[in-house]
């Protein structure tokens, strides 16, 4: 047997390769440091299937929650067949890409990524497997699946992924809270205005959302940040959040969608996102607060997720968000369209898929298990995720499963189909060059925006714009 070197750097492994179903050849990840090891015999791995490694983190999947099931699912995998063993690793979302790039550059074997979705692929430019041929050959039936959204998923032509799951954007919000000061919740119709209690009707944009969220926003005394006694120092309940949506390009695009680049490739960023940005500050620092900062995200009172501590009564985040809401803890939920900016309504759009490496060393039975994810194995995976199938065919079930996952609890889903219209084009993780390190430049723009209360935004802006061009001409 012979020793295999591997690469081990600095990250948090929430789960990795099932203990009863390592193999010699199983990529491993253990602690911070480059070591040569002797791999475990073979004892517990399936002799004579073809290993099919399934790489999770580089986009959803790694939430603690999630992993027992998707164990489960490798479980339930395996035993249903006695040609390929499923062998998954996963990996803490904050570290995949890094780690995933020092994987493939020792020559780790990786089939199959995913869920994965715009940011993750833009991550691997060229790396991932053209489908379309084993579409062909082995008659994969696609009639069911929206043209558009296999366009969605073309990389300079190849088809990179099949539509797996699609997130449209909405507003989460605790019919709980809004009750508790009297106030009427936020429209589910596009075009609805928003009505408040005397029978007032204002358009449903941002400002409107800023005035409902700031009325929802209490400090330990219960005045409201509309109150000139509210303590911002001693906030219990915040109205909004971007829920997990807080990087800089999908805060900007709220107001509307915009790629960060000129024609000529320079930096460049729209009037839109300039406003959305300043909106977003004066939300968390100005002087009638309504949105958390880094710290009271991090703090006891929101403990890192702030819609789902029950303490914030809005927040703006995807299908997807759906994974991680206790229903202990927030009983009482719906979702509410997006509001407008200058008249125009922007729904954020997350599209998941999985993908199969250019490197795979089994690209056939890794498209055996792949079409399984997408087939006979995608209710369970549905439920993982959260995500709506873009097969036409697939979506009644996986409401209906979301109605029984939340069975105490009544919510709108039609209000995420009738989002999907105001997907933004471009989208908020589109390619840029250098993208992972432009990635790390609006990271640390984004982080000066939440951390800094003296933060001269204008100027940040400007040094934002210059970083942006280093990493893009680099």
């Amino acid at each position: 047997m012979t020793k295999r070197t591997i690469l081990l750097i600095a990250v948090l492994v929430l789960g990795f390769v099932l203990s009863a179903c390592m193999s010699e050849s199983a990529p491993e990840i253990i602690e911070p440091e480059t070591v040569e090891v002797e791999p475990e015999t073979e004892t517990h791995s399936m002799a004579g299937r073809t290993p099919v490694y399934w790489y999770i983190g580089l986009g959803g999947g790694s939430q603690p929650d999630q992993i027992p099931l998707e164990e489960e699912f490798v479980r339930k995998y395996n035993e249903s067949q006695d040609e390929i063993q499923l062998l998954p690793i996963i990996v803490d979302n904050t570290y995949a890409l890094k780690n995933l790039t020092a994987q493939l550059e020792i020559g780790n074997a990786i089939d199959i990524v995913g869920p994965v979705g715009t940011a993750g692929r833009s991550a691997f430019p060229g790396a991932f497997l053209d489908l379309e041929p084993l579409i062909e050959s082995t008659g994969y039936d696609i009639s069911d699946i929206d043209p558009a959204f296999l366009e969605f998923y073309k990389e300079e032509g190849a088809l990179v992924g099949l539509p797996f799951a699609i997130f449209p954007e909405a507003i989460f919000y605790n019919r709980d809270l809004f009750d508790a000061v009297g106030l009427n919740y936020p429209p589910q119709t596009y075009g609805q205005n928003y009505i408040w209690p005397d029978g007032t009707a204002e358009e449903w944009n941002y400002d409107t959302l800023t005035k409902v969220a700031r009325v929802l926003t209490l400090d330990a005394q219960g005045n409201n940040a509309t109150n000139y006694q509210f303590n911002e120092t001693a906030i219990v309940q915040y109205g909004f959040v971007p829920q997990w949506s807080d990087s800089p390009r999908a805060v900007g695009t709220l107001f509307g969608p915009s790629l960060p680049m000129s024609a000529a490739g320079n930096a460049a960023v729209s009037d839109e996102w300039k406003a959305a940005w300043a909106w977003y500050y004066d939300g968390m620092f100005g002087g009638q607060p309504f949105i958390p900062n880094q710290t009271a995200i991090d703090g006891e009172l929101l403990n890192g997720n702030a819609f789902g501590s029950g303490k914030v009564a809005m927040a703006t985040t995807h299908l997807w968000y759906t994974c991680c809401i206790d229903k202990t803890i927030v009983p009482n939920w719906d979702v509410a369209v997006m509001p407008s900016y200058n008249g125009r309504v922007t729904s954020k759009m997350h599209g998941d898929t999985f993908a199969i490496m250019k490197s795979s060393q089994n690209p056939e039975a890794a498209f055996k298990v792949y079409t399984y994810m997408l087939g006979e194995g995608s209710e369970e995976l549905y439920e993982i995720y959260g995500g709506l199938p873009a097969r036409t065919s697939q979506q009644e079930a996986f409401f209906s499963s979301l109605d029984v996952k939340f069975s105490t609890n009544e919510v709108n889903w039609q209000v995420f189909l009738d989002s999907i219209p105001y997907m933004d084009i471009p989208n908020h993780e589109s390619y840029v060059p250098n993208f992972s390190d432009a990635n790390e430049v609006f990271q640390a723009f984004g982080s000066d925006m939440r951390v800094d209360p003296s933060l001269n935004l204008e100027s940040r802006i400007e040094q934002l714009i210059t970083d942006l061009n280093g990493v893009y001409h680099n």
